[in-house]
């Protein structure tokens, strides 16, 4: 008995039989804990398997143990053991403190997974939102294309039949008297511009109907931008604007389709020349890169600017502040654009000016079908 007390944290041990004599002990147990006959009554019946307690003695904070002895698988006393709970209590403590720990972790780890999942859940309907937008768009566009083409073809025949008829009564049939004949050549030429008119915004919708078929090969969007700046400079100055041009990235070579992102460039800069309606203007184009996969190109002018309303509308193609014409520029020249996997951003304010950015991928895009 003495050698199994001797360390192990065991501050007393007693072996007591079936009689409640006390057989062998080593160490005293607390006065709190000397009386057990009830206890020590169960355990020796069989109705307890074995019995536990708590006492703090002076310094001592002990754990005591009763527990059936058995001889034969027969009860013939109890074994009774008090330990020393102190370093027990100090992992109880310690463990309990981790159980927060990690249980403050999970929630934590819960709330983020939780706002994560938030997030990320509006990220998706937002960009669902964003494709039944497009698709809406895509649709209306597609609509107007078809339209644009079957109606063009019927308006065209009619229309050539008129201006025939108009240049032969322009020539043949101008009247002797001079009053008159003033008169009839002002209205011809009415005639013959509104035909033009006419002519003209057929060629905008043809144009637009047939902007998703685009023919790739490599060139350099400076060189096409500085050859569309030559084309309109007679008309710019007539306008009393000049045009200013900066290539920070040179040739800045990219996959296009030369004739559609020209249509796109000078639909953009004729549209930036329009918004100018005082005597004098600018008009500033820039070429520089956008990272390192990117170009982008910069069409600033120093017109009437638009209010955030208008900005929302201008790539609609049923929306025009123009009093003639059907304003299918813009939207064009953001079909075109996005054919080539581009984009066209807008920064505006109202008499202040606007600034288009066309971000275009130097590498081949496949476009839209």
């Amino acid at each position: 008995m003495n050698k199994i007390g001797e360390g192990h944290g065991i501050i007393y041990m007693q072996i007591i039989n079936n009689q409640n004599k006390l057989l062998s002990s080593v160490g005293q147990p607390a006065p709190d804990l000397v009386n057990k006959r009830l206890i020590f009554k169960d355990i020796l019946s069989g109705k307890i398997k074995i019995a536990s307690s708590k006492v703090d003695d002076d310094d001592n904070k002990i754990i005591d143990f009763s527990a059936p002895l058995l001889l034969d698988k027969k009860i013939v006393g109890i074994v009774r053991i008090g330990l020393d709970r102190s370093s027990m209590d100090k992992i109880l403590s310690e463990s309990r403190q981790n159980i927060f720990l990690f249980s403050l972790f999970i929630v934590l780890i819960a709330l983020l997974s939780m706002w994560l999942l938030y997030h990320d859940q509006n990220r998706h309907l937002a960009g669902i939102v964003e494709m039944e937008r497009q698709l809406e768009k895509a649709e209306r566009l597609s609509s107007l294309g078809q339209l644009a083409a079957g109606v063009a073809h019927e308006i065209r025949n009619p229309l050539n039949a008129i201006s025939i008829a108009a240049q032969r009564l322009n020539r043949d049939f101008i009247p002797s008297d001079s009053q008159k004949a003033d008169d009839f050549r002002n209205i011809s030429g009415i005639i013959k511009d509104e035909i033009k008119r006419l002519n003209g915004i057929i060629e905008e919708f043809l144009t637009f109907s047939k902007s998703r078929r685009l023919d790739f090969c490599k060139f350099s969007v400076t060189e096409l931008l500085q050859k569309i700046v030559n084309l309109m400079k007679e008309e710019a100055s007539l306008r009393g604007i000049s045009i200013e041009t900066t290539w920070k990235e040179q040739p800045a070579q990219i996959f296009m389709d030369v004739n559609k992102l020209q249509q796109a460039f000078i639909n953009l800069i004729k549209n930036a020349m329009e918004s100018i309606t005082a005597q004098q203007g600018k008009v500033f184009i820039t070429v520089d890169r956008e990272g390192k996969n990117y170009i982008v190109v910069k069409i600033s002018d120093s017109g009437c600017g638009m209010t955030e309303e208008e900005i929302t509308k201008i790539f609609n193609p049923e929306y025009t502040t123009k009093e003639k014409g059907v304003g299918l520029g813009i939207p064009l020249a953001f079909e075109i654009i996005r054919g080539h996997g581009g984009d066209i951003q807008v920064v505006s304010r109202k008499n202040k000016g606007t600034t288009f950015d066309v971000i275009l991928p130097r590498e081949r895009f496949n476009e839209i079908s």
